[in-house]
């Protein structure tokens, strides 16, 4: 069964990373900072790569992110990878999207984790220059160096609202939880809470 699994996260993963590819077509040299904080939770990200010359909200390149949980042992969060995202379609398809792709790696007291991961958002218009969003974030052991026979999956998900303050600066606030899916799909929470942070785009 995780053989299966294995086969169709590749998959999925191979997918991610062509979409995010094309999220940002037009070639801009440009600098990702990003910040959240909340409930047990802090987060801080970097990235370098190419931005819309449109100046549409967006970004393609090199992405590393460091997230800290500190609810009940505590746990750490890092990420090296690509990430693509556009929070604004075109006129014909008003809506966004936000991919990541690459290695992570968790510890938790005495679990660790080393291996692919996978994050999709999709972005919808409430109003101008205002969208919310719900995404997801999968962290498979059968993807990882240091496969667990007792855990199937790290499983984030999240659900807010993005307001472009300006094009390449957005403040936002979302729910978020995460946690660790055992083979028998009982549930170890990592954190859940609300998050507030800035994205920017230069």
């Amino acid at each position: 069964m995780k053989r299966v699994f294995g086969v169709l996260g590749l998959t999925l993963c191979a997918t991610m990373a062509s979409a995010a590819t094309n999220t940002v077509e037009n070639k801009v040299g440009t600098l990702l900072l990003e910040g959240s904080s909340g409930t047990d939770y802090s987060q801080f990200g970097v990235g370098i790569g190419i931005k819309p010359e449109n100046n549409r909200p967006g970004f393609g390149g090199l992405y590393y992110e460091q997230v800290e949980l500190e609810h009940g042992i505590g746990a750490d969060i890092k990420l090296l990878g690509f990430r693509g995202f556009s929070v604004e379609g075109s006129s014909d398809d008003p809506r966004g999207a936000d991919i990541t792709m690459g290695l992570s790696q968790t510890e938790s007291g005495d679990y660790k984790r080393t291996g692919l991961s996978a994050k999709a958002t999709i972005f919808m218009p409430v109003m101008k220059d205002i969208t919310w969003y719900i995404g997801g974030d999968i962290r498979p052991t059968f993807l990882s160096v240091d496969w667990d026979n007792d855990v199937l999956t790290e499983l984030g998900l999240k659900v807010g609202i993005d307001w472009r303050v300006v094009k390449n600066i957005g403040v936002f606030g979302h729910y978020y939880h995460e946690s660790i899916v055992s083979d028998d799909f009982d549930e170890r929470r990592l954190g859940n809470g609300v998050v507030a942070g800035v994205n920017l785009v230069w």
